[in-house]
């Protein structure tokens, strides 16, 4: 085991989703009879994670109030912690913020992403400092891709109407704290610093098959019901 800490994302706003994330951050939306989210705890303990990491920010509270009163971490032997912005500083100013509660290698995932694959298999290349789960997705044209070379990735290109297939984000990444900026200001992971190392060639990339969905849209959202009752 690489990492015993899963660092989940879980301030998303929802936007896209209208009022159904007017009370509630978009992870804790009711998947299949339960919180987005504690379909991604339960997945994190089953993967042998002990340390789960929250960072949290739109409606913080309904996170919190959550996991006190559901018992869910203990049930599961994790260990779960909050990092709280103030205001929202981005995908990226969110692990600044939290750079000195990270391990030196972590898990990173996105709260909002069902991602059907061994998180620990992220731990499989070597000597990167940051590695990305990507999914072959068709068609690709509701996604920015990814261009991958030798287990590198070399490119993230714009979204294009008319693509047929691609490699996407899959919302999963093992990251080193080194990588971590210390100045605090918003940032974000997929414009700012995964495409920064990618240019440094330190930016690898490893394709998985496994069921994957985001809940950012209502069709997605309806379909996550099925995919994970």
């Amino acid at each position: 085991m690489i990492t015993s800490q899963c660092v989940m994302l879980v301030g998303g706003m929802g936007s896209r989703l209208g009022a159904l994330t007017r009370e509630v951050p978009k992870p804790m939306l009711p998947v299949a009879g339960r919180p987005f989210l504690d379909h991604l705890l339960v997945k994190a303990a089953r993967h042998g994670f002990s340390q789960v990491l929250l960072l949290a920010g739109y409606r913080s509270e309904v996170v919190r109030d959550h996991l006190e009163a559901s018992g869910l971490a203990e049930s599961l032997g994790l260990t779960v912690s909050l990092s709280v912005e103030a205001h929202p500083l981005g995908t990226a100013g969110a692990l600044v913020q939290a750079r000195d509660l990270l391990d030196d290698t972590f898990l990173l995932i996105n709260g909002d992403t069902w991602f059907d694959f061994d998180w620990r298999e992220l731990g499989a290349i070597d000597p990167f400092t940051a590695i990305l789960a990507l999914r072959r997705v068709a068609p690709a044209d509701r996604y920015e891709t990814i261009r991958l070379e030798d287990e590198r990735v070399v490119a993230f290109q714009p979204r294009d109407p008319d693509l047929a297939e691609g490699l996407i984000n899959g919302g999963a990444y093992l990251l080193t704290k080194q990588v971590v900026p210390t100045r605090l200001g918003p940032a974000s992971l997929e414009t700012g610093l995964l495409p920064d190392l990618s240019a440094k060639g330190q930016l690898a990339g490893k394709i998985f098959d496994g069921d994957f969905i985001d809940i950012g849209l209502p069709e997605s959202l309806l379909a996550a019901q099925a995919l994970l009752a």
